[in-house]
């Protein structure tokens, strides 16, 4: 009766997040995720794969594979988590069993299939959910250790710690202390293990353990040399990482949820000690200590990483795994209790499967909110016809790159709607006062951003729709800045090449009168190679030193799932500030085709059309 309930309350789970794999918009990070790796399994950082921790190598390259074989879509590249779901929910049940007491497993069931903020990673393309499914086999297959001799189980929990460690390398501390406890566990009952067959379990999967930890250690440190370890930061390990896990977990880390969390850790130690003081060392070799052990020695990790190595706490979901490990260690922990003042202590758990009914939608995420753009505002942009035959210009902060550009590739009009042009937080200061003459986003048809970022052109513009979620604003220019031509620039079609800089326009300015120009680029291209990772660059740059003033650019893969002569692309970019630019040396603007990964292509043509822009 009880197992057949639990399947339920799974299936129950596993249908909600297929719901959610299915209609949640994609989130910031499993764009870029998607752009950088999954999109051409471009995933070992070790052979030329950006180094940096958006990348969960297991998951990029798993996604990669049902992206290639199912096509583009929200489900497609969620599925390898989504089905990682099943094995997570087997491996919680199991390790449930070794609980003793009903009510206790049914908390630790109910905790761990309806955190919120836990299970949704099973729907999105992220790697911290198929982590947990490892992990949870990892657990089990150690827990089984506890009571019985199995090189088998041995093998396997060495093995599925590191399927672990490349979806999630964040867990590489904690992976460490599990081999540790394995090995102490084996060592226990040597005598059992030694025998030819026991060998032939464990040496094959500890020779794999080593070799796979070094390589995840040698790409950890090659991130960290590259800066790409950014996530989180070193203002202590309670202001950082229990403070950020309280907000995920319930949108709050106010004093009351943090007063709350020092409560369930006064009573979690306590509950130890209680139960350490009377079985003594063979608390080591008690399962209900298991996970408190390894919380308190993750802990110990992350300060000594912090102190030691400056590696950052750990930041809502790259600390997201020591929440299961205080659910296990408070369950495991009043297992022990007596059945009456289990029950009472119990009760406080059921904030879990309350706030996930309480929170249950198929629209968003609880991560990554302010990155979301409604779709109204895109298909407002798009169908807003302009003369001179290009898109609407729009423009944004940097986060907003990704979640803008994925609706681009996702519509298969033609030709593309333009491409967002974006502005740095760091333009601004302290006020969020614009430290250049003229704000960059002056002349664009549209802004998608909050009233603060900008103040200086506010009056131009006209709010026309609002993101309640988000907080954010589609404002239009209440007239259209006016263009005129100059002239125009043809390039002449080239034959199949791997050239790696094409440029279509570089002009050499020592003075101007006008403060912007328009740069309009039609341009025909092939290549075979799908995706074609190339980049249309316009770039402003002082004559003299070579220093970048301005780089706005639009990736064709960000934008077109193939590079074909059939489809015409026409962009735009408006570049200004020009006459600050040029008050003391000559500028360079430079319009210009990357090919970053030199791929064969053949250009069929290219034309850009040079316009003045004013009020």
């Amino acid at each position: 009766m009880k197992r057949n309930l639990y399947i339920l309350l799974s299936t129950l789970v596993f249908i909600y997040l297929l719901l959610r794999a299915i209609y949640v918009p994609l989130v910031h990070d499993e764009i870029a995720t998607f752009f950088y790796y999954i999109q051409q399994i471009d995933v070992n950082p070790l052979a030329g794969a950006n180094p940096d921790a958006n990348n969960h190598i297991l998951n990029s390259l798993l996604s990669g594979i049902s992206h290639k074989y199912l096509g583009y879509s929200a489900l497609s590249i969620r599925l390898p988590n989504l089905l990682l779901f099943i094995p997570y929910a087997f491996f919680l049940w199991k390790i449930g069993q070794f609980l003793s007491n009903k009510w206790t497993q049914v908390t630790f069931y109910l905790n761990l299939l309806c955190a919120v903020y836990f299970v949704q990673f099973f729907a999105l393309s992220r790697g911290y959910g198929m982590s947990m499914a490892f992990l949870f086999g990892a657990f089990y297959y150690c827990l089984t250790l506890y009571s019985k001799s199995s090189a088998r189980n041995v093998a396997f929990g060495l093995v599925f710690m590191i399927l672990a460690v490349f979806a999630n390398m964040s867990l590489l501390p904690l992976i460490i202390l599990l081999a540790i406890v394995i090995k102490v566990l084996v060592l226990k009952r040597f005598k059992k293990y030694n025998t030819f067959k026991s060998f032939g379990w464990i040496v094959p999967s500890v020779v794999f353990w080593i070799v796979a930890m070094y390589y995840a250690v040698v790409i950890s440190f090659k991130m960290k040399n590259e800066g790409a370890l950014y996530y989180g930061e070193l203002d202590g390990f309670w202001e950082i990482t229990v403070k950020s896990q309280l907000l995920m977990l319930f949108e709050t880390d106010g004093m009351m949820a943090q007063i709350c969390a020092l409560v369930f850790v006064f009573l979690l130690v306590w509950l130890v000690i209680k139960g350490v003081s009377a079985d003594k060392f063979n608390s080591i070799f008690d399962t209900h200590y298991f996970f408190f052990y390894l919380l308190v020695g993750s802990v110990i990790g992350i300060e000594l990483m912090a102190i030691v190595l400056h590696v950052n706490y750990p930041e809502d979901r790259v600390g997201m795994y020591l929440v299961p490990l205080a659910i296990g260690s408070f369950c495991f922990a009043i297992d022990k209790q007596p059945l009456s003042f289990s029950r009472l202590l119990l009760i406080p758990l059921a904030i879990f499967p309350v706030h996930f009914l309480l929170t249950l939608n198929v629209s968003k995420s609880s991560l990554w909110q302010v990155e979301y753009i409604p779709e109204r505002f895109y298909q407002t942009i798009k169908n807003d016809t302009l003369p001179h035959g290009y898109g609407a210009t729009v423009g944004g902060d940097g986060q907003r790159i990704f979640t803008y550009t994925q609706k681009i590739y996702a519509d298969t009009a033609s030709p593309k709607p333009n491409m967002m042009q974006l502005w740095q937080k760091t333009l601004f200061d302290s006020n969020l006062n614009i430290v250049r003459e003229n704000h960059p986003a002056r002349y664009l048809d549209y802004l998608i951003c909050k009233p603060q970022y900008i103040q200086s052109i506010l009056p131009l513009f006209d709010s026309v729709d609002y993101a309640q979620d988000t907080k954010f604003r589609l404002y239009k220019r209440k007239q259209p800045p006016k263009l005129t031509k100059l002239r125009e620039f043809v390039t002449t079609p080239k034959s199949e090449s791997s050239e790696e800089f094409v440029e279509f326009y570089h002009q050499k300015f020592d003075t101007l009168t006008h403060d912007a120009l328009q740069l309009g680029l039609t341009l025909k291209l092939q290549s075979l190679q799908h995706p074609f990772r190339a980049r249309v660059v316009a770039e402003i740059r002082n004559s003299k030193t070579g220093e970048k003033l301005d780089y706005q650019f639009f990736q064709l893969n960000w934008m077109y799932q193939k590079t074909e002569q059939t489809e015409t692309i026409r962009q735009r970019f408006i570049v200004n500030n020009l006459k600050e630019y040029t008050r003391d040396s000559p500028i360079e603007i430079v319009f210009y085709l990357w090919n970053i990964r030199q791929k064969p292509f053949t250009l069929y043509g290219a034309k850009v059309e040079e316009f003045i822009v004013n009020d």
